[in-house]
């Protein structure tokens, strides 16, 4: 592959079969990075270990796990806590994720000695994204004068079900979705799921949202769910399963709306 490039590793389905797919073509990055906003599920972050040794014995480089600074707010848990409010994602905007995902990794670059390096000798870094072809709808980044941006799923033409076959081709556990466990564009099922996987988790979610509703900073949203919150959201699923004993109600996003 030409030039410098750097994997940006998510955690999930499509980034880890990327890895693969590279793998398989004889193709290896010059860096890989994760960038941790401190609130993935446990499944992600043992994941993150299971590839971190899957790279190690295929000859790959490690997996550079990357944070945004921490010296005011120790994650964006924290933050969200400090300033009593929700992640920017409630409210409609991707600031959470430009903070918390993409800064830290071009902060990491920009130092990195290769890439400046390469910038020197008039060369862009290539950043290699886990976007497949099933998402096309998600648009390509521009490059710019110092990076150019490539989706090598997108260029194998992998879909979804490629990447899970990778993964398994690989001997690896398809990992679940990853994505902070207060993610406002979690779907109501997926928060559902949530309170019963992990009710601790699920517990310090709503503490967040009823912190920003108490202290008044919701005035365009209710909550997490943006026009419902969560705690309302499973209060009447769990009211909904006591007037079903044998646990067989249905369960859509259509059962409740957040009222």
């Amino acid at each position: 592959m030409e030039n410098i490039s750097v994997v940006s590793f998510g955690g999930g389905v499509n980034s880890s079969a990327m890895l693969i797919g590279m793998h398989e073509r004889g193709i290896k990055p010059d860096a890989i990075l994760f960038s941790d906003t401190g609130g993935e599920k446990p499944e992600t972050y043992q994941h993150i270990e299971e590839m971190q040794q899957w790279c190690e014995r295929n000859g790959m480089p490690g997996i550079t796990i990357v944070c945004y600074d921490t010296s005011q707010h120790g994650s964006l848990e924290q933050e969200c806590h400090n300033n009593e409010t929700l992640p920017s994602k409630a409210f409609g905007f991707g600031g959470c994720s430009v903070k918390w995902k993409r800064q830290p990794m071009d902060k990491w670059v920009t130092a990195w000695e290769p890439a400046k390096a390469a910038w020197e000798r008039g060369e862009k870094v290539t950043r290699l994204i886990g976007l497949h072809s099933g998402e096309m709808r998600r648009g390509k980044i521009p490059d710019t004068e110092q990076y150019a941006y490539r989706y090598p799923l997108r260029e194998w033409g992998w879909v979804q079900d490629d990447c899970r076959q990778a993964i398994e081709r690989a001997g690896l556990s398809v990992p679940v979705k990853s994505a902070c466990f207060f993610c406002p564009a979690m779907r109501k099922a997926e928060v559902i799921q949530l309170s019963e996987q992990h009710p601790d988790l699920f517990a310090r979610a709503v503490e967040m949202e009823q912190n920003a509703i108490e202290a008044g900073n919701l005035e365009t949203v209710k909550g997490l769910g943006r026009n419902w919150t969560w705690k309302n959201l499973v209060e009447a699923d769990r009211a909904q399963l006591r007037l079903f004993p044998d646990n067989q109600a249905p369960l859509c996003d259509a059962c409740f709306d957040g009222s």
